[in-house]
């Protein structure tokens, strides 16, 4: 004798297809738009702007290293952009620069670490000015790379 499968058991069949391709849809747009700002923001990095993205400039016995990129934000989510640094003394001033942009829009991030002695800093044992830098696409992910500024200051002293 053959069993007939309950009505019930195939609306649930239903919902579980229509759920996984839900989720399947939204997987592949966030996987999309992350591409998309990845090969831009790459782009904006190999000097895809007209002006040079990092900037070091001289002044009186320190130095300013300033960042100043423009990022468009070809997703489909909303990107929120912020850099952040720590240094250990109060040679090294950095401030947080953080951005947030609508999809199809474009973001200024302008971010500055200065440094009031660069005599002192070439001689100290700490070269390393630790960064952050975290890319959020909302509200699904975020990226948080570690970085080192610390090399884009010259050593030559002042």
């Amino acid at each position: 004798m053959k069993r007939k499968t309950p009505k019930g058991i195939w609306a649930l069949r239903g919902v579980t297809i229509v759920i996984a391709l839900a989720v399947l849809l939204v997987i592949g747009s966030i996987a999309y738009s992350a591409y998309e700002e990845v090969v831009t923001v790459r782009s904006e990095l190999a000097g895809g702007s007209a002006q040079a993205p990092v900037t070091v400039t001289q002044q009186g016995s320190g130095e300013v290293l300033s960042v100043n990129l423009t990022i468009p934000n070809k997703g489909l989510y909303n990107l929120n952009v912020t850099v952040t640094c720590d240094y250990p003394s109060s040679n090294v001033v950095c401030q947080k620069a953080s951005v947030s942009i609508a999809p199809g829009q474009e973001g200024s991030l302008k971010f500055k670490i200065a440094i009031v002695d660069l005599a002192a800093f070439s001689s100290s044992t700490n070269h390393r000015i630790n960064g952050t830098v975290r890319a959020e696409m909302q509200p699904f992910v975020a990226l948080s790379v570690s970085t080192d500024f610390g090399g884009f200051v010259s050593t030559g002293g002042a």
